[in-house]
């Protein structure tokens, strides 16, 4: 090999080591930045399908009746909601899971299961999971 091909190498191996690094240090920052990112381009109403709508904590479905006087809901359609509303949620959820609470979300909302553990426990949205 000559000198030249080693030290082209020698960059190559460089530049890869320093990225791998910059990739290993910063992946939790770019996680964020990259859900950041794709809440600016998912549009909520543009959503068609219920799980679609479902796997995106920023939008929520709405439901109507499937049929006259029954009690039965099928998807209508899905919105966002507002930025102030998923911080809430968000802060709740970090209250319930630090009081042993279990997060749990289905097509009517958000919830705190407190009776996972224990029984007589009931979620306060300030304190967490707290006896009745």
């Amino acid at each position: 090999m000559t000198k030249r091909t080693i030290i082209i190498f020698s960059i190559f191996v460089s530049v890869a080591m320093v990225g791998s690094a910059f990739i290993f240090l910063y992946r939790q920052k770019t996680d964020i930045l990259i859900d950041r990112y794709e809440k600016k381009l998912v549009i909520c109403g543009n959503i068609l399908e219920e799980k679609e709508c479902f796997n995106n904590d920023f939008c929520e479905g709405i439901y109507q009746p499937a049929c006259e006087n029954c009690p039965e809901l099928k998807f209508k359609s899905c919105q966002k909601v507002s930025d102030g509303m998923v911080k809430m949620i968000n802060e709740q959820k970090a209250v319930c899971q630090k009081t042993a609470g279990k997060w749990y979300r289905n097509r009517l909302g958000n919830f705190c299961l407190c009776d996972q553990n224990s029984a007589g426990r009931t979620f306060d949205k300030n304190l967490g999971c707290i006896n009745k």
